[in-house]
C-alpha cells in the first residue's frame, strides 16, 4: 500500500507541474511557446500536446488497477515503484531546466528518463494480461520518445547545426523515418500497437502544422503514418501466451 501512495503522490505532483508548464505557463512562458520559437518541421500542431491529458488519465487508471491487485501476485513491485518515482522526478527537473533554457542539461535528463521508462516497460512479461496493464506505460513511453526526438531536433537548430548541407525538410523526413522504425520495432518485437498509434497522432499533427508549405514533410508524414497503420494490422508476431 505504501508503494501505491508513493506512486499516486508522484503522479499528482508531476501531472500538476507538467500541465502547468505545457498548457499554461511556467517562468513566464509555456513549454509549447519555447518549442514554437524555432522553425522546427518536426514540431506538430499545438493541439497534439493535449495528449498529456490522456497520458495522465491512463497513468492514474494504471495506478488504480494496481490498487485492485495490491493483495495479489500481480501487485506492483518495489522495482517498478522506484522506476516510476524516478521517472516522475526526472520529468519535473527536466521541465525546470527546459524553462530556464538549460537545454542541453534538459536533454541529458530526458535521455536518462527514457532509459528508465524502457526499463519499466520491460518489467511487463509478454503475456496477454500483463500487456493490458502495460498500456498506460506504453502511451507514456511513446509520447515521451516523440518529445525526446523533438527536443533533440530543437537543440540542433538552437545551436545552429547546418545539417551537412541537407535541407531542413529532408532532415525532417529522415528523423520521421527513424521514429517510424522505432515504433515498428516495438510493434513487432513487443507486440505493442500503442507506441505506433502515438507516433501516428504526432505525425498527423506535423501534417497539420506544415500543410502545403512543406509538401515533402507533410507527404512523408502521411506516408509513414500509413506504414505504421499497416504495421499495426499486418505485423502478427505475438509472443503473448
Amino acid at each position: 500500500m505504501t508503494r501505491l501512495f508513493i506512486i499516486l503522490f508522484s503522479l499528482t505532483i508531476t501531472m500538476y507541474f507538467t500541465l502547468q508548464a505545457y498548457l499554461l505557463n511556467f517562468n513566464g512562458k509555456s513549454t509549447i511557446d519555447i518549442i514554437n520559437r524555432l522553425p522546427l518541421l518536426f514540431a506538430p500542431a499545438n493541439y497534439v500536446y493535449y495528449l498529456w491529458l490522456i497520458v495522465f488519465i491512463f497513468l492514474f487508471l494504471w495506478a488504480n488497477k494496481y490498487w485492485s491487485l495490491r493483495n495479489t501476485e500481480k501487485s506492483i513491485t518495489n522495482l517498478q515503484t522506484i522506476f516510476i518515482s524516478c521517472i516522475m522526478l526526472l520529468q519535473i527537473i527536466n521541465l525546470i531546466c527546459w524553462h530556464y533554457e538549460y537545454f542541453l542539461q534538459s536533454l541529458i535528463l530526458f535521455f536518462i528518463q527514457l532509459l528508465l521508462m524502457f526499463a519499466l516497460y520491460l518489467t511487463y512479461p509478454l503475456k496477454n494480461e500483463m500487456l493490458r496493464i502495460r498500456i498506460p506505460v506504453a502511451i507514456y513511453f511513446g509520447w515521451s520518445t516523440y518529445l525526446f526526438i523533438l527536443q533533440f531536433c530543437y537543440i540542433l537548430v538552437y545551436y545552429g547545426w547546418e545539417g551537412f548541407g541537407l535541407s531542413n525538410a529532408l532532415w525532417a523526413v529522415i528523423v520521421m523515418t527513424v521514429g517510424t522504425a522505432i515504433a515498428l520495432h516495438l510493434c513487432y518485437h513487443y507486440y505493442d500497437i500503442i507506441f505506433p498509434i502515438i507516433f501516428i497522432w504526432c505525425y498527423i499533427g506535423i501534417v497539420i502544422a506544415n500543410g502545403f508549405d512543406e509538401l515533402l514533410v507533410s507527404t512523408a508524414a502521411l506516408f509513414l503514418s500509413g506504414v505504421m497503420i499497416a504495421g499495426i494490422f499486418f505485423m502478427k508476431k505475438n509472443p503473448a501466451r
